[in-house]
């Protein structure tokens, strides 16, 4: 189905997802960026819950595969469809996370920022490296970066295209958690597999929530949150463990 990406179900409900051009550092050519597509659109519509995106060999995403950008006249075609896929893995109504394997630069930072969690191995390196190019983000970096660091450590990032370690990620709440390269597949299927294992309608809403609430005055994200609510009531999965809870505390009182 895929020439660019591997795909397996390593867990119950979990979507593994391969960018498999190890040669290439898994950089992104145009028919990568359409796949990622097709995947993120084959996932919204599988029972998979949690997409897990990583990369094969010594790379996460070492960004776009210049050798595609030459063609000044499809320039702004190859922008807006990777833009697209950032805006489709963003605004995507399940978990994803990013697993990161390897270097995350430019436009893999970029891809890796646009997931709602990432996982790192100790040994990697992340950089918005685009003005090492003489280039400015064009994945969201100014963006996403900005909100998870704040205005001036992301500039001070953006300008200087240096590369940070694992550990300087995690203290900045870039990366979420860090462990041994021989650990990071099974910690994050871990992590997955506990999302997976909640309650998928509020899960969805909450993450749907923060990204409508983060620019919205306290009324306007009460009353989005008051929406939400309502239809968590109306979940079956809430219903079911409401049911449970009243019995155990019905039987925990009769033992009283």
């Amino acid at each position: 189905m895929f020439e660019h990406l591997l795909l397996t179900n390593p867990a119950e409900r979990v979507l593994q997802v391969a960018i498999n051009r190890p040669r290439q550092l898994n950089a992104l050519a145009k028919q990568t960026i359409q796949e990622l597509h097709a995947c993120i659109s084959h996932f919204e519509a599988s029972t998979d819950s949690i997409l897990l995106l990583t990369g094969t060999g010594r790379a996460f995403c070492f960004g776009a595969d210049f050798q595609e950008f030459q063609d000044r006249g499809s320039l702004p075609t190859l922008l807006q469809i990777f833009q697209d896929l950032i805006l489709k893995l963003y605004h995507c109504s399940k978990i994803t996370i990013a697993c990161l394997n390897g270097f995350a630069t430019g436009a893999g930072m970029d891809l890796a920022l646009a997931c709602d969690f990432r996982i790192a191995a100790e040994t990697i390196k992340m950089a918005e490296a685009y003005i090492s190019m003489g280039l400015v983000p064009d994945g969201g970096g100014s963006c996403l970066l900005t909100e998870l660091v704040g205005p001036a450590r992301a500039l001070q990032m953006l300008i200087s295209g240096e590369a940070i370690t694992a550990e300087e990620a995690l203290s900045l709440g870039i990366v979420h958690q860090v462990f041994p390269p021989s650990e990071l597949l099974a910690k994050s299927l871990e992590f997955a597999g506990n999302l997976a294992q909640k309650p998928q309608t509020a899960l969805r809403l909450t993450k749907k929530l923060v990204k409508e609430n983060l620019h919205v005055d306290l009324r306007t994200a009460l009353e989005k949150e008051q929406q939400a609510q309502l239809v968590c009531f109306e979940d079956p999965v809430h219903q079911s463990m409401i049911r449970e809870f009243l019995e155990k505390r019905r039987k925990d009182r009769g033992h009283g």
